[in-house]
C-alpha cells in the first residue's frame, strides 16, 4: 500500500506539480493524425490539465496552441483555419503552425510581432500520431520506440477516454493475474484461448479453471521489466516511463505486438492508447490487430459505439449474460480487444480515485508495487533537477514477448 501523500504524488499532473513536471519532460502522444483534417475546424482537447487546440492548416501542417488566445483569452477552437495558420475571430490575430504571429490587426503597421507570445507548442507527427511537447525550453529529440519508423500499414492506433486517473490503467496491466479471472471467459472464447490456459491449473468453487501466476519484476534504466509465469506460458512485459507499457498479445515470432499508453487528461481522466504493430510485414486481415478492430466505426473513440458506460448504469453490465453463463463480467460478446478494454474500464472506473493506503496487496502484485516505485523515483529525480529517465534513449528493441511453456528458459 501507499501513504496518501505518496499516492497524491502519483495522481496530480497539473502544471507545477511534481508528477506534472515528470510528464512534461517527455514527448506526449495526444491525437490520432486522422483527427486533424487539412483546413477543417480546430480540435479542442485537454492534456495534463491544459486546454489546447490542435489543427491542420489547409497546406497540411499541424499546429497546437493554448485554447485561450494570448490577446484576450477567446477560445481558439472558434478560430478560422486559413492558409498559413489559425486566425482568432475576435481581433484577427493569426498564428502559423510553427508559432509565429503572422498578423495582428490591433498593431500599427510595421510593428515587430516576432516577440509576441502565441501559446504555441511544438509537435511532431509519426506513425499516425500527433506528439506534443509541453515542457520548458527547446524539446529534446524524440526517442525511438518499437514501432518508430514503421510504414503506415504496419501500425494501427486506437484511443478512448477513460474516467479514471492515468496510473490506474497501468496498474491493471502490472496486475497480470487479473486476466486469469476478469478476462477468463473472454480469453477462452477467443483466438488465443488454446494457448492462454493450461489443463493443470486451479478451479474455483464455481467450476471456473485458472492458472496461478508467479510474478517477477526488475527495475531497468527505462522503467521496469516484468514477467508472468504460469502453467501455460511466460509473458514478458516492459514498462517505459512515464506511461508506456508493452504487453503480450499472442505467441509467434511474426505475430502482431502491442503497447498501451496512458496519457493524463487531468487528475481524474486519461487518454488510453492501444498501439499495435508488426515489425516484419503489414498488419494482416487475420492478425490480432485488424481482427480485434473489425466493426469499430471510430478508432479515436473505439468503445463508445457500444453505448454509455458509467456508474449509473454499472458500465453497461448485463446481468442476464452472467446468469446464463455467457459472460463472466456481464460485458457483451464483441471483438477480443474491445471486450477486454470494456472489462478493464468497468473495474478501473468503478474504483473512483482509489485510496491506495487501504489496499491489501498480495504476492501477485509484485510488478504493481515496483511500477509505482519506479514512477515515484522518476518524479523525485526530476524534482532534484536530474534528467528524466530514458528521455532520449533508443528503445526500439524494448517490447513484449509471449512464450509457450515448452520454450527454453531465458
Amino acid at each position: 500500500m501507499l501513504s496518501a501523500e505518496r499516492s497524491k504524488l502519483l495522481t496530480e499532473v497539473g502544471a507545477g506539480t511534481p508528477g506534472g513536471d515528470l510528464m512534461r519532460s517527455y514527448w506526449i502522444p495526444v491525437l490520432r493524425s486522422e483527427q486533424l483534417k487539412a483546413g477543417a475546424a480546430p480540435h479542442q482537447f485537454m492534456i495534463l490539465g491544459e486546454r489546447l487546440v490542435g489543427y491542420r492548416s489547409p497546406e497540411g501542417e499541424v499546429g497546437v496552441v493554448d485554447d485561450a488566445c494570448p490577446h484576450r483569452g477567446v477560445s481558439m477552437a472558434l478560430a478560422r483555419n486559413e492558409p498559413g495558420g489559425l486566425r482568432c475571430i475576435y481581433h484577427g490575430w493569426k498564428c502559423s503552425p510553427q508559432g509565429q504571429l503572422l498578423e495582428a490587426p490591433t498593431h500599427p503597421d510595421g510593428a515587430d510581432l516576432s516577440q509576441v507570445r502565441t501559446g504555441y507548442h511544438p509537435t511532431q507527427e509519426e506513425q499516425g500520431i500527433i506528439w506534443l511537447w509541453l515542457g520548458e525550453g527547446a524539446p529534446p529529440p524524440m526517442r525511438k520506440l518499437a514501432f518508430s519508423g514503421l510504414p503506415d500499414d504496419q501500425v494501427i492506433t486506437v484511443t478512448v477516454k477513460a474516467n479514471c486517473g492515468w496510473l490506474q490503467p497501468l496498474e491493471t496491466l502490472w496486475d497480470v493475474f487479473h486476466a486469469q479471472i476478469l478476462h477468463n471467459q473472454t480469453n477462452r472464447g477467443s483466438r488465443r484461448g488454446g494457448v492462454y490456459f493450461s489443463d493443470q491449473g486451479r478451479t474455483m468453487d464455481n467450476g471456473v479453471a485458472y492458472d496461478y501466476s508467479q510474478m517477477h519484476a526488475e527495475s531497468t534504466d527505462y522503467g521496469m521489466k516484468y514477467m508472468n509465469v504460469d502453467a501455460a506460458k511466460r509473458t514478458h512485459f516492459r514498462f517505459i516511463l512515464p506511461f508506456f507499457d508493452h504487453h503480450a498479445l499472442e505467441p509467434g515470432e511474426f505475430a502482431d505486438k502491442g503497447l498501451q499508453i496512458s496519457v493524463p487528461i487531468d487528475d481524474d481522466h486519461c487518454l488510453l492508447w492501444m498501439v499495435m504493430y508488426n515489425k516484419h510485414a503489414p498488419l494482416k486481415a487475420d492478425g490480432f490487430a485488424l481482427q480485434s478492430l473489425q466493426g469499430v466505426p471510430d478508432l479515436s473513440n473505439f468503445v463508445d459505439h457500444l453505448g454509455p458506460r458509467n456508474r449509473d448504469n454499472l458500465w453497461g453490465q448485463d446481468r442476464e449474460l452472467i446468469d446464463r453463463d455467457e459472460s463472466w463480467s456481464g460485458v457483451p460478446n464483441t471483438s477480443l480487444l474491445v471486450r477486454i478494454f470494456l472489462e478493464d474500464l468497468m473495474v478501473i472506473e468503478s474504483q473512483g480515485r482509489p485510496d491506495r493506503s487501504r489496499e491489501e496487496l498480495e504476492i501477485t502484485d509484485r510488478a504493481l508495487v515496483l511500477g509505482r516505485k519506479r514512477v515515484l523515483e522518476a518524479i523525485e529525480a526530476v524534482g532534484r533537477g536530474e534528467p528524466a529517465p530514458a528521455q532520449t534513449d533508443d528503445l526500439s528493441d524494448v517490447e513484449a514477448l509471449f512464450e509457450l511453456r515448452d520454450a527454453p528458459d531465458q
